[in-house]
């Protein structure tokens, strides 16, 4: 398990560090601290300390927002892209991002479809909070009052919200039929890709308590109830999810 600092002690660390929600399984921190352990890189976890102000983190990165990755004095790293090549500079090797072009596109361009804003992440979080609001049918598992700043920051409008199923679907179907060709999603070797799809497939069906310890209403919040998506979800996808975790990453999940 993680040994968390507090945001200040995160500041003025040096080294590798990376503020998250402890006990949390937010995907986009979840896939950094994925990275990490793959590529065998020492990090600094951080959390905000009882003892610390609500606004810690958004006084020291400019908003609440986690994941937030600080390498020495260089400027602080929040989108899952600049992540991710920050983890290929500082260790090279076993790289998650091809060296070829033409791969190295086709991997950023699933990566966003998986992590990007109107992403699968994305669009699967507007659902939560769709039915956290009473919107739809779904049982409310965020606070309303939550939910509604959450959807406030995070574009919960009804445009995107007419979107998000169908975007969630179309990714899967897309996930699905990569996999039909390739036991992995770009190449022929583990990706970042391969490590996104395994963490944000948590948003879906999570891995058995054994595997990720989540509380009851956490567990309730991650898993979708709407049989469209639970159908998409194939047995293709979800031993994808199970492999790249007993392989590649640590189990079980540190939060």
């Amino acid at each position: 398990m993680p040994r968390y600092i507090g945001i200040e002690a995160a500041k003025t660390a040096v080294g590798l560090r990376m503020a998250c929600l402890r006990g949390v399984p937010s995907p986009w921190a979840e896939a950094a601290r994925g990275i990490f352990y793959v590529k065998g890189l020492d990090c600094q976890y951080a959390a905000r300390s009882d003892d610390e102000p609500e606004d810690a983190l958004s006084r020291w990165a400019g908003d609440s927002s986690v994941p937030v990755v600080a390498w020495e004095r260089e400027s602080l790293r929040t989108g899952w892209a600049e992540i991710l090549i920050l983890a290929e500079r500082l260790a090279p090797e076993p790289a998650l991002v091809p060296a070829d072009p033409d791969a190295r596109v086709e991997l950023f361009g699933v990566a966003h479809e998986i992590c990007g804003e109107m992403g699968l992440g994305w669009c699967l979080r507007l659902l939560m909070l769709q039915g956290a609001l009473g919107h739809d049918e779904q049982d409310a598992s965020v606070p309303a009052e939550r939910a509604a700043a959450l959807g406030a920051k995070y574009g919960l409008i009804p445009a995107h919200v007419r979107q998000a199923k169908g975007r969630v679907l179309a990714v899967l179907e897309v996930l699905d039929r990569r996999l039909q060709r390739n036991p992995f999603l770009v190449g022929d070797a583990l990706s970042a890709a391969d490590i996104y799809w395994a963490v944000f497939a948590n948003f879906i069906r999570p891995l058995p308590d054994d595997l990720l310890p989540l509380a009851a209403p956490l567990r309730a919040m991650c898993t979708q109830q709407d049989g469209e998506i639970v159908s998409a979800f194939s047995a293709r996808l979800a031993d994808h999810q199970l492999e790249t975790y007993q392989r590649h990453l640590e189990l079980p999940v540190p939060l």
